[in-house]
């Protein structure tokens, strides 16, 4: 008795631990509100996926995947507006001012008596006799006469009051030597682009791997509620006939006793089973964006083939070769030596050359042609050389060596991490393997022993407590062989993982 309570009870625990692996292996999301196109076509809550259907719909869904997909938009983006910055750029402006009026005493005004240019006392006095000069001294004199103004007239300005002005211009830049900092920051920006493109392949294979073992599991958990649901069946039927023996006088009460409370314990069990499973189905609904009370249907099964363990030190260096979280981070701190080089520029000189073209009204320039539109140009280059900014490049310089250090030693924290990793799963692999050697056998060694006790018990030549006992070996065996071979296959597909490697479940 005492070993049918411990087999139960290790029946319940597997179940639940089962379901407690699958919840915490699966990333929690909010709320879902997507739903598959064939969910919604049916127009019920029932859905009947294979293993590769229900990748693909997780993947779609997957919001790990799209931020990923988003941060390599993002990344790409930078590389634009890295190279944008290294080409000439060009801009228009257009402005209109309305000037203040100026009074016309305050206004800059001068007079000139064009006579005084001349000193008739050297002018030859036969000249001056005669009347075309006369008359013609006499004009002049008469034209650049100053005047007396009149209260009512004001002195003509020199320069004219334009109270609307109106200005177009364009102008061209081009950096022509940023000290290297442009380039720097593109290949920068490029690595990093990079990078981001192998965050995106590192989070489609542990997506991947997700959704399988949300899978697999809610198949395990399952298969266990249908070994417990058989097992109530079968108890109940022989209790049946065990009550109508004891009315007979051919079992002890005792003997009753001992199935009801293995019918019990049975229940128990497949309640865990029940739990388990209602579990498991929420973690895949979940994890493929699907409504919560979505009943999934698992049209994939196991297929257990046992496969060749690769190699420990092969797998190790596979692994360091072609992640991609490996892949990442030795890009990463490529752009982290850009980003010091490009901090090093500041202790370079710059130049620039720009031009630009003006179209005004009035232009300055010509602003003796009065209100009118007139276009002038420039041309000109700028050299810069920040002599000395009490260090401020050197400690950018220091900030970017210090991020570039920080980088390195996250990737030899990766691979250390990697390498525990690959040896743990490659240790599991083969305890999976092994277990379903013994679970394959242990499964045969108890169906044999419970035919021999049934038959022995029909010729009553054994106890009901013996066929009790036959028939706990039996369930906790094909408990026992089911869990192990998906053990296996996940174990397996966790390994091909951590290598780096898309993983595989054998199933159909």
């Amino acid at each position: 008795m005492n070993r049918f309570l411990n087999s139960c009870a290790y029946i319940g625990i597997s179940i639940i631990t089962s379901a407690a692996t699958l919840l915490n292996s699966t990333p929690a999301y909010a709320q879902q509100t997507t739903e598959t196109s064939a969910a919604t076509k049916s127009g019920t809550n029932k859905l009947r996926l294979t293993l590769d259907e229900a990748v693909k719909i997780g993947m779609g869904y997957s919001k790990t995947l799209h931020t990923s997909q988003m941060k390599v938009i993002a990344a790409e983006a930078k590389v634009g507006e890295s190279g944008a910055a290294m080409l000439p750029s060009l801009g228009v402006s257009a402005t209109y001012a309305r000037l203040s009026d100026i009074p016309a005493n305050r206004q800059f005004s001068f007079q000139i008596n064009a006579s005084s240019f001349f000193d008739f006392t050297k002018v030859n006095p036969a000249l001056l006799a005669d009347p075309g000069v006369q008359k013609t001294l006499q004009a002049i004199g008469q034209a650049t006469a100053p005047s007396q103004p009149s209260e009512e007239t004001a002195p003509s300005s020199v320069f004219p009051v334009i109270l609307d002005n109106y200005q177009f211009q364009a102008n061209l830049t081009y950096p022509v030597f940023t000290g290297f900092r442009l380039e720097a920051q593109k290949a920068a920006a490029e690595y990093n682009s990079q990078a981001a493109s192998q965050d995106l392949v590192k989070d489609r294979i542990e997506t991947e791997f997700s959704i399988k073992n949300a899978y697999w599991s809610l198949y395990k958990v399952r298969e266990l509620k249908a070994l417990t649901a058989e097992t109530i069946e079968q108890v109940t039927a022989r209790l049946g006939d065990a009550q109508n023996l004891l009315k007979n006088g051919l079992l002890t009460t005792n003997d009753v006793l001992r199935l009801q409370l293995q019918l019990s314990n049975a229940k128990l069990s497949n309640i865990d089973a029940n739990n388990a499973a209602r579990l498991a189905a929420l973690s895949l609904n979940n994890a493929l964006g699907l409504p919560l009370e979505t009943e999934i249907e698992l049209a994939s099964t196991i297929e257990y083939k046992p496969g060749i363990v690769p190699d420990y030190e092969k797998s190790i260096q596979r692994a360091l070769d072609s992640r991609a979280e490996v892949s990442g981070t030795q890009l990463r701190i490529k752009a982290a030596e850009e980003g010091v080089r490009a901090a090093r520029g500041g202790y370079l000189p710059t130049l620039a050359i720009s031009g630009s073209a003006l179209e005004a009204n009035p232009n300055q320039r010509l602003s003796w042609r009065g209100a009118e539109w007139n276009l002038t140009w420039q041309l000109a280059a700028q050299l810069s050389w920040t002599v000395w900014n009490w260090n401020t490049t050197g400690y950018q310089v220091a900030q970017a060596e210090a991020q570039a250090a920080q980088v390195e030693d996250a990737l030899s924290m990766l691979k250390d991490g990697i390498k525990l990793e690959v040896t743990q799963n490659y240790l599991t692999l083969q305890q999976s393997r092994e277990k379903v050697a013994v679970a394959q056998q242990g499964v045969e060694q108890a169906n044999e022993n419970y035919r021999i006790t049934n038959e022995k018990f029909k010729k009553g030549l054994a106890l009901t407590s013996d066929l009790t006992d036959a028939e706990t070996f039996q369930l906790q065996a094909k408990v026992n062989y089911i869990s192990s071979v998906v053990d296996y296959e996940i174990s397996q597909a966790r390994l091909l993982k951590s290598i780096g490697d898309s993983p595989i479940v054998s199933g159909k």
